[in-house]
């Protein structure tokens, strides 16, 4: 969890916060002893897929944390507090795909983190709410996000992090239809991630440099690098990797013509996204296997593929 190492600090000064002194203050002692167990209780229900609840307890939390005598006499367990509710609140609200509230306290924790100096955990944060725009299609406000992530990893030395920032612009300026870009910083990303030896991310990058050369009308380099990304998905059993990759071959070969070819790698992609129930895959595969039988001038069999990929939908 991202905010693990925050949920420790707090403990630690959770549990030797109150000294002798403050024994007669009964107020504050509850005070403090109400937050610390409730940031517990929503931990565990966020943990436990009950991100709902979870949402409620950090908010009665942030309540809580307005008392004042809390807020002056605790400055720093306040602010320590602070950030573990908003990273639950942020981390439930992605886990039910309610992006719109997960933006808005994700963009409030970033400012505490930006405002406490905690530079590691802003450029992380930066990647996932990056990521969230991009699920939206919002490419523009994600390729914003993803290159403050490149010029924080940079600074405090993280590669795999800028490799990771690399990678999502990449996928953003391909979306923009801004293929030259996204080959520029996919060609980054795959440097860094040859050079820390992480395969899963070196698949990734052949696998996005893969389509992007497609795009490019660049057919032979495309499927050069896809089948680079293939024989690694293969390797580590990842079958929603080996589907895509499969798929995108399939694309391939279909623009090139070669509808044998085409139709068996669209099989194999179908088959393993009926077994892992990826519906969008489906619909892909069908739409065009559906375009290969048109193509060869079989109506009835392109007619039925088509329907399935709009039954997908």
């Amino acid at each position: 969890m991202l905010f693990y190492t925050i949920e420790l600090e707090l403990y630690f000064l959770f549990t030797g916060l109150i000294e002798e002194d403050e024994m007669n203050n009964l107020d504050y002692v509850f005070q403090v002893n109400c937050v610390g167990l409730a940031l517990m209780i929503a931990t565990f229900l966020f943990n436990t897929g009950r991100a709902v609840k979870a949402i409620e307890v950090c908010k009665e939390c942030l309540i809580l944390l307005n008392n004042e005598v809390l807020k002056k006499k605790e400055k720093q367990f306040v602010k320590l507090a602070t950030i573990a509710i908003y990273g639950t609140i942020f981390m439930a609200y992605f886990l039910i795909s309610d992006y719109t509230n997960a933006i808005k306290y994700g963009k409030q924790l970033l400012d505490i983190y930006h405002e406490c100096g905690k530079t590691d955990e802003e450029g992380i944060l930066l990647l996932k709410l990056a990521m969230i725009y991009e699920k939206q299609c919002k490419y523009v406000e994600a390729g914003k996000l993803n290159e403050k992530a490149v010029k924080i990893m940079r600074e405090i030395g993280d590669r795999r992090g800028e490799a990771a920032a690399y990678r999502n612009l990449g996928v953003v300026f391909s979306s923009l239809g801004e293929y030259n870009k996204a080959k520029q910083y996919l060609d980054k990303a795959l440097t860094i991630t040859i050079e820390f030896g992480d395969k899963a991310g070196e698949a990734t990058c052949y696998g996005n440099l893969g389509t992007v050369f497609h795009s490019l009308g660049e057919n032979g380099k495309g499927k050069e690098y896809l089948e680079k990304a293939l024989a690694i998905r293969i390797e580590f059993g990842d079958r929603a990797g080996e589907a895509s990759c499969y798929g995108n071959l399939g694309a391939i070969f279909l623009s090139r013509g070669e509808y044998d070819k085409a139709k068996e790698y669209l099989e194999k992609a179908l088959a393993i996204r009926i077994e892992t129930g990826n519906k969008k895959g489906e619909a892909s595969d069908f739409q065009n296997l559906g375009n290969i039988f048109q193509s060869r001038g079989e109506y009835d069999k392109a007619k039925e593929y088509l329907e399935k990929a709009l039954d997908q939908n």
